[in-house]
């Protein structure tokens, strides 16, 4: 009887920890209001909209946001007391992306590209109050160029990334009679191109505007078959 406890005891434990992956971040002594955001931009929350949430009554000091469990820098119109009726909360929102979706890979090296997601495009956000401090904040600053006697640069490195989200390339399959897939998450399993073959071609043509005399380009490409 007392093996059979223990077993018991220890499955507990387990799904215990099993419940708790990915979800860290939560403080489940707090309330979090949740919405969604399914297209990266700027976003702003009124106070009226604060207010009919209940949180009227919040200072702007003590607002925190999150998204996939990493706290968002948010931007008060006031730094510290209530909001006002004009006042507001602004953050950039970013969609969803492949992020998340490296854990379901069986070999993480075989995620083709982590712009989109598998899954949704939509992201969650969750807003709540903390009053322990460490909420992060965008706060303004004064853009004094009148003392810059610094000389103007030649050249800037910027990379360009082109991200194809034409079809889901299915990834690894084995051949017997037809393609059989698996379902965890395979080699080359992800957004891309269209198929590319001999009689039909990928171009694209994009003017990065070079400068000539800097340092060499370098040129990444994240490729995989998916034929015989």
């Amino acid at each position: 009887m007392k093996r059979r406890i223990l077993l018991v005891l220890l499955l507990i434990a387990t799904l215990g920890v099993n419940a708790q992956y990915n979800n860290e971040w939560i403080d489940y002594n707090k309330t979090y209001y949740k919405f969604k955001v399914g297209t990266t931009g700027l976003y702003r929350i009124s106070s009226a909209v604060l207010q009919t949430a209940g949180l009227g009554n919040t200072p702007a000091q003590n607002y925190q946001l999150w998204r996939n469990g990493v706290q968002v820098p948010i931007y008060t119109s006031v730094s510290s007391g209530l909001l006002g009726a004009s006042d507001y909360l602004e953050f950039y929102g970013e969609m969803n992306d492949g992020k998340p979706d490296l854990a379901l890979y069986k070999n993480p090296a075989n995620q083709p590209g982590d712009q989109w997601s598998l899954q949704t495009d939509t992201a969650a956000f969750f807003l709540t109050v903390n009053q322990l401090g460490g909420n992060l904040r965008v706060t303004d600053a004064v853009n004094n160029v009148a003392a810059n006697v610094l000389p103007p640069d030649p050249y800037f490195m910027y990379t360009f990334r082109q991200h194809y989200k034409t079809k889901i390339n299915p990834g690894f399959a084995a051949v017997v009679g037809e393609y059989v897939f698996s379902s965890s998450y395979d080699p080359g399993e992800g957004w891309s191109s269209r198929d590319i073959a001999p009689s039909s071609p990928l171009s694209d043509t994009y003017n990065l505007f070079p400068y000539l005399s800097g340092p060499n380009a370098s040129i990444l490409v994240a490729g995989s078959g998916n034929a015989l």
